[in-house]
């Protein structure tokens, strides 16, 4: 898996304790499921950020990878990892990281494997 931060968000992360947390969050409805990746600079359910998910509440059993001098503690539950985890930085007034699996911003099971 390779990590790539934008130059925003690698400020972002190191003037935040320089560690970045990112889980899956899954989503059912009606007409399908998804999955959401969360991304925060503390860890799950330590803030009212990071309790705000179901997903946030639940266990956690986080691997860690360094990249740029941050440290990534990531959560793919069942799955395996993506080829590359994008890390940036959204928001003007409440700033947050935004996490992309493969480029996009939910996570597809049935992705090709190649």
């Amino acid at each position: 898996m390779r990590i790539v931060t934008s130059p925003k968000a690698a400020a972002y992360i190191r003037a935040n304790g320089g560690k970045v947390w990112v889980w899956l969050d899954p989503h059912r409805g009606l007409v399908g499921s998804h999955t959401w990746l969360e991304a925060h600079t503390e860890p799950p359910g330590t803030s009212r950020k990071t309790r705000f998910t179901r997903a946030s509440r639940r266990p956690h059993r986080f691997r860690t990878a360094e990249a740029d001098g941050i440290e990534v503690h990531y959560d793919w539950g069942r799955l395996g990892p993506p080829e590359e985890l994008q890390l940036d930085l959204r928001g003007f007034v409440n700033k947050r990281i935004e996490a992309y699996w493969d480029g996009s911003w939910f996570v597809d099971d049935a992705r090709p494997s190649g």
